[in-house]
């Protein structure tokens, strides 16, 4: 089984081109807004989900 792979690729028949620029800016600023949302969200809704606070209580 120690053979030369038959693509001759170094052992995978799949070749994965990169990402065009646009789509690697455009996931970066996808996942960067979701962090901030994310990180916003905990800001306000983080005391009431560890139980430090009721969420009544203003």
């Amino acid at each position: 089984m120690a053979g030369p792979s038959p693509a001759g690729h170094g052992g995978h028949p799949v070749h994965v081109h990169p990402a065009r620029p646009l789509y690697r800016f455009a996931a970066t600023g996808l996942g960067a807004a979701m962090w901030f949302f994310l990180m916003y969200r905990a800001r306000y809704d983080g005391p009431v989900l560890l139980g430090w606070r009721h969420p009544w209580e203003h």
